[in-house]
């Protein structure tokens, strides 16, 4: 009788967190005949209050100097077109609209950062995704709706006809589908999906799986924490992280504006992004339109340790924005897109972020436990890498080398040397506390949200 073949051992994998980074390591993973994977989540995927649960984000590779999130772009754009692809065979709407990201700057000189990602994109060999606007006629002619802006400096630009915009929260969607016929285990929401803590029976030092809230342990030879803002509430992540909420409102254009904005050729806008910190996108096809703010944001600290953790509407229903981010949106607006100071927001958050030390992502073991990795540190720029970020994950599990794991492996940095990325408005690091009694923190009612409030 001839030796019957033994199949290999396969490791199983833990995820905890259904987003953007766990979604994509739980796919790379499964990909292999060598894992086992399930994941976690305290809520049913898409979760409702994850930074991935939105109507879209921009998709670019615009990044200064930073040649390694633009190459890391490079490599997910083509994936984003199959993700298109798949979901025309779904019968499904795209989820990349490669309608361009147009970066306009102040004064008729481009800002340090346009410059540099306008040197690096030709360098590459890109140049010719590059359409620039020289002039404030060249600006108004292309995209009109803009004329207001145009007039109030924000006169010179390019467009990246490469990026756009992604429905974030059917890209989510669509990679819970894709682990699904993978093979991947799901088991979210409730107490049964819910983290309660990290499994440690031998020692503190050595994780060996997770303890959900309803008591049950759940063993593993790995566990990945993909727990985007709420990580530093979860584990000790030395200050590497913090939570930060980023304003975010919705207009209901309708009109002449409603028609230009939802036009086919309508791109995502950046108003001299480095400087203000503001952008928004085109109307969706709800006739919703986003405008956010990228700065420092704001801080929500729990009481015994300090530790910023998201606020959200799930857990903090009807919540909106801080007084002084409607009052920065209002005013910038009104010179930028004066039409919209007619209309009331119609819905408004706090956006979360991860946001590491440095900016970049924080991907690798954590130094205090054996057996966890911590894929984390999105710094409001993660989602887009949705398609492959997994795989780069995959690599730091399995003890693989690149310029990737390198640049996002844990380092040893003191909160006084925390810098905002080249895309934040403003370098200083100044975070207030939301719904505390600082000037301007207290979240805003809903008939502040109305257009045409004097007392702002």
């Amino acid at each position: 009788m001839a030796a019957m073949d033994v199949p290999p051992v396969r490791q199983k994998v833990i995820i905890v967190g259904g987003g953007c980074f766990g979604l994509s390591t739980a796919y790379a993973l499964s990909v292999k005949d060598d894992y086992d994977v399930w994941v976690y989540d305290r809520l049913p995927v898409p979760a409702a209050d994850a930074a991935s649960t939105d109507i879209n984000k921009i998709m670019r590779y615009d990044y200064g100097s930073d040649t390694l999130y633009m190459k890391l772009m490079f490599e997910a754009l083509p994936l984003w077109h199959q993700f298109n692809k798949e979901r025309a065979q779904q019968g499904e709407d795209p989820l990349f609209h490669d309608v361009g990201v147009l970066l306009l700057s102040s004064n008729g000189e481009y800002s340090e950062f346009e410059k540099k990602s306008l040197r690096s994109i030709k360098e590459a060999g890109r140049g010719y995704a590059i359409e620039e606007l020289l002039t404030p006629e060249s600006i108004k002619a292309r995209f009109p709706q803009f004329a207001s802006g145009v007039d109030h400096g924000f006169n010179i630009g390019y467009l990246n006809k490469e990026g756009g915009w992604c429905n974030s929260r059917e890209a989510v969607v669509h990679m819970h589908k894709k682990c699904l016929a993978q093979g991947v285990h799901f088991v979210t929401g409730g107490t049964a999906g819910a983290l309660a803590s990290l499994y440690c029976p031998r020692s503190a030092k050595v994780v060996e799986g997770i303890v959900t809230q309803d008591g049950t342990i759940h063993r593993a030879d790995r566990v990945v924490l993909a727990t985007g803002s709420w990580t530093a509430g979860v584990v000790d992540m030395k200050s590497l992280v913090t939570a930060t909420g980023q304003a975010v409102v919705h207009f209901q254009p309708k009109g002449t504006l409603l028609d230009q904005f939802q036009s086919k050729d309508c791109p995502v806008w950046c108003g001299d992004l480095s400087r203000t910190g503001f952008y928004g996108f085109p109307a969706n096809s709800e006739g919703k339109m986003k405008i956010g703010i990228h700065n420092a944001g704001y801080l929500w600290p729990r009481e015994h340790d300090q530790v910023s953790i998201p606020r959200t509407q799930v857990t903090h229903e009807g919540d909106t924005i801080p007084l002084s981010g409607l009052r920065h949106m209002r005013q910038f607006l009104g010179g930028f897109l004066p039409e919209t100071s007619a209309l009331d927001i119609a819905y408004s958050r706090l956006c979360w972020y991860c946001d590491s030390i440095d900016g970049d992502f924080v991907i690798d073991y954590h130094p205090d436990h054996e057996n966890l990795v911590v894929a984390t540190g999105d710094s409001g720029h993660g989602m887009k890498f949705i398609p492959n970020i997994g795989f780069h994950i995959r690599d730091v599990l399995e003890g693989k080398s690149s310029d990737y794991t390198r640049r996002w492996a844990w380092r040893q940095l003191d909160v006084s040397q925390t810098q905002l990325d080249g895309l934040r408005a403003g370098n200083a690091v100044v975070r207030g506390v939301i719904a505390s009694d600082q000037e301007g923190m207290r979240l805003v009612t809903q008939d502040e949200l109305k257009a045409a409030r004097p007392q702002l």
